[in-house]
């Protein structure tokens, strides 16, 4: 009984969801492999379970809305540190059904993973708006006041009207209540989606920017003041999408 099936088909069973009998009727067989397996498949059980607790943990914010049949996007930024490039800012409303159970702060999740939940993101959110802060308009209006400006942008850029925003450390400058929150990317499941979302784009806008201006490796530092990207804007000058107010590049004279 013990070896009534092989050690490939017991794989194959463990990942179709087995019955309780079957869990049962495997934790009998003293073969090595199996146990191995066993072990396996309840430690990626026991994975799944705490990934889901989390996620229902993030959706607290979101869910007194969600009940009473409300819309709730979440909003943030990415870009306010670099020396180049525009601030990037997301809003995003997601169904109170949604599956996003990986969504984090986009900060702790690798390129991979980060493309991954991004298709996920826009396959299930109800609605997304992407806005661009101009290195011009970060000049004008500080990158602060920048940022509030263009999260303002990615609000009223929505097809839908949400009830209430959550935000991540910022206030917005809408006529819309909304919760502001400190490291809200990772409390709130809608301002984590949105972090994705922003990240995902600004990354391809400077990938972009970095075939314009291959050598300041925009590609690799998202225009942060790497080594490369100073010596490089040492060398060949300041480029229309560096920001003139940020130091060292306000001591820059010569144009790329």
């Amino acid at each position: 009984m013990k070896n009534k099936y092989t050690i490939s088909e017991i794989k194959q069973f463990l990942n179709e969801n087995p019955t309780a009998d079957l869990l049962a009727e495997l934790q009998q067989d003293s073969r090595i492999g199996v146990e191995k397996l066993l072990k396996q498949y309840f430690k990626k059980v026991a994975q799944q379970e705490e990934l889901v607790k989390r996620f229902h943990n993030k959706e607290f914010l979101e869910k007194p809305y969600w009940q009473q049949g409300q819309m709730v996007a979440g909003v943030d930024e990415v870009g306010r540190g670099p020396l180049a490039g525009p601030v990037v800012t997301a809003a995003v409303i997601l169904p109170a059904n949604n599956t996003l159970y990986e969504v984090d702060d986009s900060k702790k999740l690798s390129i991979s993973k980060r493309d991954e939940l991004y298709k996920q993101i826009c396959a299930q959110a109800l609605d997304i708006s992407v806005a661009v802060g101009s290195p011009s308009l970060i000049d004008r209006e500080n990158i602060y006041h920048a940022t509030e400006l263009t999260m303002r942008d990615s609000i009223n850029n929505l097809y839908l009207r949400p009830d209430h925003i959550l935000v991540d450390a910022m206030t917005i400058p809408v006529d819309i209540s909304q919760t502001k929150l400190i490291k809200g990317d990772s409390k709130s499941l809608s301002i984590g989606a949105a972090s994705i979302v922003a990240k995902v784009s600004r990354d391809r806008l400077m990938m972009m920017y970095s075939r314009k201006y291959p050598e300041f490796d925009f590609g690799n530092n998202d225009g942060y003041g790497t080594k490369k990207h100073l010596q490089a804007l040492a060398e060949f000058g300041r480029t229309k999408i560096h920001r003139l107010s940020f130091a060292p590049v306000k001591n820059i004279n010569k144009l790329y």
